[in-house]
């Protein structure tokens, strides 16, 4: 084992086998979060096995060589524990949360999972059922659906563009001896990262770790080549029959790995990122027209978004997406206050440290550090990051990516009229 790390409360351990361990060591707490993390996502999918990492995430629940579906449930139900899992873009997640005490229960029920899921035939033909039935509530819901669209629109012909769940097409492409060779290839120990936070002993995690999950397969050595996308901006209308009308748009941000990403949570928290922010005060508050407006912060391996989502009737389309290019326009042209500034500063540090009072988020925290870092990045320098930022530094962001506002993507879902949108969009 090499130890490659280690700083106060936080240890790195690389296994013989290339698995990464990770804790934080949290005293205090009565529980610990155990994440198994995989560098796969639908970023590294491609038009013909979209949505094979969902489809597997899914399939880790449904039985091993040792275990029912049931058994996995009932082992953790009871211990009064929690597992789950999630994909994303960049990454997958099979995350349990137990009792200190329950830790080798919890290790055991895991590493069975990842070593000897039975991939059945029959399972994977219930799975895709299921799969199809998630996409279709998808579709059903405007507000997560929305976003589908916009990443499609934006990042056309990329592998970002393309959705997470995967598509009813692709999900029914799926074989078994696909699913099975994917997983394989993808979720090897060089591929894997395990994170933990909470009342643990570092050096007697990665012995537990090293006996569970001994049977991993090395993998070839290998690095995987991100291409960044070329966003395309333009308008994209996706028609269908809603009593209301849901629109976001966006442009370029800055990646993970970027330290701009700071000035833009900043920028974020002032235009719509908190109930006080000047979108929800202004076209929520003040005149009503929506119920929900706000704006986020998308950052990936090389590239991210700073995006912006809401709806209204059809009828106060127009007036909303007028306000909503105002509120661009104004902070391109005047930057931000010094009042919005501290305040921006103080949301951001208070959710932070909010978030950080569960081990989950911590464990997560360990693994993304991993993930886009390769090493921890400690709370006191985040801190540090966000207190340096002055005024002027939002300024220029806001600058850099409100450049051209009528350069800002906009994707709608409803019935609309193309040209009066155009006319304020572009106006």
């Amino acid at each position: 084992m090499i130890k490659a790390s280690v700083n106060e409360m936080y240890k790195k351990t690389v296994l013989d086998n290339g698995i990464t361990v990770v804790t934080e060591s949290i005293s205090y707490y009565s529980t610990v979060s155990i994440g198994i993390w995989w560098k796969a996502g639908s970023r590294y999918e491609n038009a013909g096995n979209n949505g094979i990492c969902h489809f597997i995430e899914h399939m880790l629940f449904k039985g091993t060589h040792r275990r029912t579906a049931y058994d996995i449930a009932r082992e953790i139900d009871a211990v009064g524990g929690s597992i789950n899992a999630f994909t994303t873009r960049e990454y997958t997640c099979l995350y349990v949360r137990v009792l200190r005490k329950d830790l080798d229960i919890a290790l055991d029920i895991m590493s069975d999972m990842h070593l000897n899921s039975t991939f059945a035939d029959e399972d994977i033909e219930k799975e895709r059922y299921v799969i199809t039935q998630e996409i279709k509530m998808t579709e059903d819901s405007p507000e997560e659906y929305i976003y589908d669209m916009f990443n499609a629109s934006y990042y056309k012909g990329h592998a970002l563009g393309m959705p997470v769940l995967g598509t009813e097409k692709t999900v029914q492409s799926l074989g078994t001896d696909v699913i099975k060779g994917y997983f394989r290839e993808h979720y090897d120990a060089g591929n894997t990262i395990i994170t933990m936070s909470g009342r643990v002993n570092h050096e007697a995690c990665v012995e537990s770790i090293a006996r569970y999950f001994s049977g991993t397969p090395c993998g070839a050595s290998r690095t995987i080549a991100l291409t960044a996308p070329d966003a395309a901006s333009g308008i994209d209308i996706y028609e269908k029959d809603l009593e209301h009308v849901y629109m976001c748009m966006g442009t370029d941000g800055v990646s993970q790995v970027d330290r701009r990403r700071y000035m833009l949570y900043i920028l974020n928290a002032v235009m719509g990122g908190a109930m006080s922010s000047h979108l929800f005060q202004e076209i929520r508050e003040k005149r009503g027209l929506v119920y929900n407006i706000y704006s986020y912060v998308n950052c990936y391996h090389d590239c991210g978004t700073f995006g912006i989502s809401s709806s209204t009737s059809r009828e106060s389309l127009s007036e909303v997406l007028g306000l909503i290019k105002e509120e661009i326009m104004r902070v391109r042209n005047e930057g931000i206050t010094d009042a919005e500034l501290s305040f921006s500063k103080e949301h951001i540090k208070g959710n932070l440290f909010i978030a950080l009072e569960g081990s989950e988020t911590r464990m997560g925290r360990l693994a993304k550090n991993e993930i886009y870092f390769g090493s921890y990045i400690p709370l006191k320098e985040t801190l540090r990051e966000i207190d340096s930022i002055r005024k002027s530094d939002v300024a220029t962001i806001a600058r850099e990516i409100f450049d051209d506002p009528d350069g800002i993507s906009l994707t709608i879902l409803g019935n609309v009229d193309r040209k009066k949108v155009e006319s304020v969009w572009k106006g």
